[in-house]
């Protein structure tokens, strides 16, 4: 099979003909680099996100350790995942998460209205960044940490998950995660208000679910939510200014409902994601053993031309979409619900410009096996245009 360097300058670039060239090659196929099985194909994805007797997120049910300050609904199977993505997914459907839209447009069209009369703008650092935050915190809460500070631990945590490929960034990692801890122990101590940090600590006490999964939960989601959103935003925007002719469509009545989701099927910023194999079982005629590790690319899957027609094209008005941009199943994330919101209030403002925003640099992208965004996207609009 081709080698899998997920870090490689052509990966991190433009992974998408390698991709193709992959689930050309089979279904299954094993990557000595990354000692995984790796899944490109759309159906065989979903097969293994469905399947959790075969396939495990909580990897103690193979044998490894992990510690109760880790464990979060991400991590765990059911019969424990159940009660807290019930109480996660019940709490989040009772936040006002039309009034936090429509305030996440307000905010990301005040921005939007500065940096157009600039020379040029990095969309990343100065709209998706702060934009993405302010939601967030919004929906947990919270209080807003400083952005640029933020985004910088963010980054080093997510960096520090390829640390099997490059040692060097596991210790700043390390150190990110202490000042986010430490962050997050502020919240604790302050715990009480609205928002949905308030409403599921309440919740987890009245249903017997534990508060150290529901601290744990709230980490994820906020880590996460911010950086899944700032991707999906990042590369939709990148997208749609490679495209300018797509603009008119998203100015139809209800172009944007369809065309979120399109540009997350299309470039979503999660490349894939592992489970630990249970019991010795087989998967598209391959033989897997027990404690092996399945990385399924959700990149590839999204464009496979047995799921979708026209996969490498971007349908703005696809449906349906059932993409594996959020995952999918028992695991799917959580905060779907929040990054397609960030999505639609940005382009909500972009399209709002009197001209599309033009390419005005080089765009920079962090390498970075499980997720791909530009880290930082220069943007200019048309000097004619600004006011």
């Amino acid at each position: 099979m081709l080698d899998y360097d997920p870090l490689s300058p052509a990966m991190v670039a433009d992974p998408y003909p390698w991709y193709a060239e992959l689930r050309q090659g089979g279904r299954v196929q094993y990557s000595e680099r990354l000692r995984s099985w790796l899944i490109p194909g759309y159906d065989d994805c979903r097969t293994v996100l469905s399947d959790t007797a075969r396939f495990a997120s909580d990897w103690r049910r193979v044998g490894e350790e992990a510690p109760d300050a880790v464990l979060s609904m991400q991590e765990l199977d059911p019969p424990e995942h159940g009660p807290l993505r019930r109480l996660f997914t019940t709490v989040f459907r009772r936040q006002d998460l039309s009034g936090i839209g429509e305030a996440t447009y307000e905010v990301s069209r005040d921005i939007m209205r500065t940096v157009r009369e600039w020379p040029r703008f990095d969309f990343t650092a100065e709209v998706a960044r702060p934009v993405a935050l302010f939601a967030v915190c919004r929906l947990l809460g919270v209080p807003e940490p400083k952005v640029e500070t933020f985004a910088a631990q963010v980054d080093a945590l997510n960096r520090g998950m390829d640390a099997g490929l490059l040692p060097e960034l596991r210790e700043p990692a390390v150190a990110a995660r202490a000042e986010i801890n430490e962050l997050l122990a502020s919240w604790h101590r302050e715990a009480g208000g609205e928002g949905l940090l308030a409403d599921v600590l309440t919740g987890a006490r009245e249903t017997g679910v534990s508060e150290q999964a529901v601290w744990n939960t709230v980490r994820v989601m906020f880590l996460a939510g911010f950086s899944t959103t700032v991707g999906a935003v990042a590369n939709a925007v990148l997208a749609l200014v490679e495209r300018p002719e797509l603009v008119t469509r998203l100015r139809q009545p209800s172009a944007l409902d369809t065309a979120v989701d399109e540009f997350m099927r299309f470039d979503g910023p999660v490349q894939g994601t592992s489970r630990a194999v249970v019991v010795n079982s087989e998967l598209a005629g391959v033989r897997l053993s027990r404690g092996d590790t399945v990385l399924m690319l959700f990149a590839a899957a999204n464009r496979d031309p047995a799921q979708f027609d026209r996969p490498d094209e971007l349908v703005l008005a696809r449906s349906p979409n059932r993409h594996l941009g959020m995952g999918w199943g028992a695991h799917a994330c959580t905060g779907a619900i929040l990054a397609r919101l960030v999505m639609k209030a940005v382009l909500r403002s972009l399209i709002e410009l009197p001209a599309v925003p033009m390419p005005a640099g080089a765009v920079v992208r962090t390498p970075r096996a499980t997720l791909r965004y530009p880290d930082h996207l220069p943007l200019a609009v048309p000097p004619r245009e600004r006011s």
